[in-house]
């Protein structure tokens, strides 16, 4: 085998080694970027010395959230933004999910699957109008495969009822 370039070793790929990149050259599986750039988070699991609401408040603000219909991905980022809630698990000890779940808040479709079937609805839109627009269906093929998977995974797990079923006519209801 040849001696690795200069190029390879600055790169991290030196014979018998691994690698210091993260995904290599894998892409994401549900995402546009390869890139291996992420947010680092804290170390330490404690709540930060500097933060003086107590974890009844923050878990009142996240239920005030969730009736108001946002989703726990948007609670996290009003938390952090408005709130100045680093991580609600290191404040309040469980994530946000789980607390809305204890509070009977929790959203009935997993939020992923959720916002899949909303990209889906609004390809089939597209194309009631643009029938010709083969791109489109191919693109409706391959998000209608993802919504396929992860319903498989979430019935595995017990988060969806063995019974859900995804079907195309019936999707607009689901995210209306």
């Amino acid at each position: 085998m040849p001696a690795p370039s200069r190029w390879h070793k600055q790169q991290g790929f030196v014979e018998g080694q691994f690698s210091y990149r993260k995904g290599g050259s894998m892409g994401r599986m549900y995402g546009r970027g390869k890139g291996i750039a992420s947010s680092a988070i804290p170390y330490k699991r404690t709540p930060p010395t500097w933060l003086k609401m107590k974890p009844e408040d923050v878990c009142d603000h996240i239920c005030k959230l969730a009736k108001k219909g946002l989703t726990p991905s948007q609670i996290g980022v009003t938390l952090r933004d408005s709130f100045g809630v680093p991580q609600v698990k290191n404040v309040t000890g469980n994530h946000i999910l789980r607390i809305l779940k204890t509070n009977g808040l929790a959203p009935t479709l997993p939020e992923d699957l959720y916002y899949l079937i909303k990209k889906a609805v609004s390809i089939r839109k597209h194309l009631d109008k643009n029938r010709k627009d083969k791109d489109a269906k191919f693109r409706l093929i391959l998000v209608e495969s993802r919504i396929h998977r992860l319903a498989r995974y979430y019935k595995r797990v017990k988060s969806l009822p063995a019974t859900w079923k995804y079907v195309s006519a019936t999707a607009s209801a689901l995210v209306a």
